[in-house]
């Protein structure tokens, strides 16, 4: 398995003010070589991430980012049909464990259940600020 490859979930994006000239080369390109013009951005984008120097680092927190979206989609769904409720919620792998009285037993499900990241989310969350991930610099 390449060490780049986080998941192998693919993401349609589109490309603003990318010049006119360059596309139909790498269309050209791509037809060519019996290549799909994404194969082409894919590698690159790999060779620019290689020019980089090891992108491990990188990728952890590529991976932490993308566990605490899902935890925290996972929470702020199973919250929304419990409205009032107090204490801790606990998450991890994309699966809700519970509401929790204590940050204590939420970390203990944690340990039990996870093998992955998870995510504790102090209750109500009303008036209270959500700390984004991101990378560190």
């Amino acid at each position: 398995m390449n060490k780049f490859n986080i998941s192998k979930k693919t993401r349609f994006i589109g490309i603003r003010n990318f010049r006119d000239d360059l596309y139909r080369l790498v269309k050209a390109y791509a037809s060519l070589e019996g290549r799909t013009i994404s194969s082409i951005f894919e590698e690159a984008i790999m060779m620019w991430i290689k020019s980089r120097g090891d992108p491990e680092e990188i990728r952890i927190w590529a991976e932490l980012d993308e566990a605490y979206e899902s935890n925290m989609k996972t929470i702020m769904q199973s919250i929304s049909t419990s409205e009032g409720r107090e204490g801790y919620a606990a998450a991890c792998g994309g699966r809700f464990l519970g509401f929790f009285n204590s940050h204590e037993e939420a970390a203990k499900a944690i340990k039990r259940e996870c093998k992955t990241h998870a995510l504790i989310l102090e209750l109500p969350i009303r008036g209270r600020k959500i700390i984004e991930l991101g990378l560190p610099w």
